[in-house]
């Protein structure tokens, strides 16, 4: 009959080899307990049972001291770099936690990168100036597949992703759409303009394919007017600097015209008001991590304060079928 084999020691926990760590340093169960404020009784257990499961003795009681086995000594040696890095792993969790280190990778539309966005990254660098951020302002369709393919933490974005894309998104504040004029033009000194104001001025545009397009073509379409665009431009910061030098006119996201005071472009509201939805967009594969439920919160303040979150947002309706910004001819 072949001899049966010894049962093989049971795996230790951290916390047990935490004890046994304790009990070689502090030479006594008494100075382990005091380490790590627990009872003397309650290490002596941990004690039994780190011994149980390797199946050795790992102490000896001489002149009523503790002395480790020559087993306990060759384990010792291995202890120390298991527990540092359980210090590195719970000093990273306090940084990241705390904001020490880490990094946030963002995009946007780019009319939020005028305005909107800085003054968010301002201020959220202001409390965690140690958290590295890598932003990009990007058009829709290259911003949704950096969020999907996780190059991005959020996005804010001026449309949704369409439903059948693996991401999640809603909602968190409004903008409107305004005309920019150079200061010498005519309509500077207008109240409002309308669709049938511009008729007849050098006319700049967005893309009809890209969001703030289609609310453009909303807007001349509900004044029986049909859009046609002299310039055609992709994003806000191209258009102010045409309406800065003079070329023309043109309807701008409010957001991405923030400027000085002094810079020759005047904004006006349009009559009827135009307004759109801002959204977050992130995938739905993982949470929102810590840092960019932090850099949300600071976006979701900024909207705020300007009177711009959900909670004071006017109606605004989309058109079925469609996966644009949400629109509205009135306020």
């Amino acid at each position: 009959m072949p001899a049966k084999l010894p049962t093989p020691p049971v795996p230790l926990n951290l916390r047990q080899i935490e004890v046994f760590h304790a009990i070689m340093i502090a030479g006594s169960l008494s100075g382990a307990a005091r380490m790590l404020s627990v009872s003397q009784p309650a290490v002596s257990r941990v004690l039994a049972t780190v011994e149980s499961r390797l199946r050795m003795l790992m102490f000896e009681r001489v002149r009523g001291r503790l002395q480790p086995t020559p087993e306990a000594r060759r384990l010792f040696s291995e202890v120390e770099s298991i527990l540092e890095g359980v210090r590195r792993f719970n000093a990273l969790a306090a940084d990241l936690a705390g904001g020490a280190h880490g990094e946030l990778s963002l995009v946007s539309s780019p009319s939020y990168s005028e305005w909107l966005i800085p003054v968010a990254i301002r201020r959220f660098r202001a409390r965690f100036p140690d958290v590295r951020i890598k932003y990009r302002p990007l058009p829709f369709d290259s911003l949704l597949p950096h969020v999907l393919l996780g190059h991005a933490d959020l996005a804010i974005s001026s449309m949704p992703p369409p439903p059948s894309a693996n991401a999640a998104a809603r909602a968190i504040g409004h903008s409107f759409i305004e005309c920019a004029v150079p200061e010498s033009h005519p309509l500077a000194q207008a109240d409002a303009v309308g669709a049938a104001d511009l008729v007849g001025q050098t006319f700049i545009s967005y893309g009809r394919e890209t969001p703030f397009g289609r609310l453009s073509a909303d807007f001349f379409a509900a004044a029986g007017l049909p859009l046609r665009a002299d310039i055609e431009i992709r994003s806000t910061p191209e258009a102010m600097g045409l309406v800065r030098e003079g070329v023309g006119v043109a309807l701008i996201e409010a957001f991405g015209a923030r400027r000085s005071a002094h810079d020759g472009v005047v904004l006006k509201p349009l009559s009827p008001p135009l307004s759109h939805r801002i959204y977050l967009i992130h995938t739905n594969v993982s949470p929102l991590s810590a840092m960019a439920k932090e850099f949300l919160a600071v976006v979701k303040r900024v909207l705020k304060e300007e009177g711009r979150d959900t909670a004071i947002a006017p109606t605004l309706t989309e058109h079925p079928g469609e996966h644009a910004p949400a629109r509205a001819l009135s306020s």
